[in-house]
């Protein structure tokens, strides 16, 4: 009985996509789309998986800057920068987009960018890529 009860638990999380999640935006949407530009000695692998995540940023960088649109995607490639991109946002949304995007590798984020500086109001906008910092573990050494 346990294990029936346990199965539907799990069967229900790997389903479900989560009460906290807004629907998918289904109106006219503008595709903004360009390059990530960085280090062209560091080779990519075709694992890796880019996350892009569209923000509001009408306010200002000392504004809240809320979610609109994200997508990821795999690579698929081994290769150097620069990497193409796009992502479709409202077309009835903010005048002004900012994009925060991650380049991952099992897990652990490899390249990052500051969102305040990669904003645009067009639908063109190549983005500098920085190596993520490397992760201190000093667990309770301080």
């Amino acid at each position: 009985m346990i294990s029936i009860i346990a199965a539907e638990l799990l069967a229900g999380a790997c389903t479900t996509d989560g009460a906290n999640r807004a629907p998918a935006y289904s109106g006219p949407t503008k595709t903004i789309r360009g390059y990530l530009q960085g280090p062209p000695y560091y080779q990519l692998t075709a694992s890796s998986v880019v996350f892009v995540t569209a923000h509001d940023a009408t306010g200002g960088n000392s504004a809240p800057m809320p979610k609109i649109a994200s997508t990821s995607f795999t690579l698929g490639r081994n290769g150097t920068f620069p990497v193409g991109y796009e992502i479709a946002v409202p077309a009835t949304g903010p005048k002004r987009v900012a994009l925060a995007i991650e380049i991952r590798r099992a897990g652990a984020v490899i390249f990052s960018n500051d969102r305040g500086y990669s904003q645009t109001t067009g639908t063109n906008l190549d983005i500098p890529m920085r190596e993520a910092p490397p992760k201190l573990k000093l667990r309770g050494r301080l």
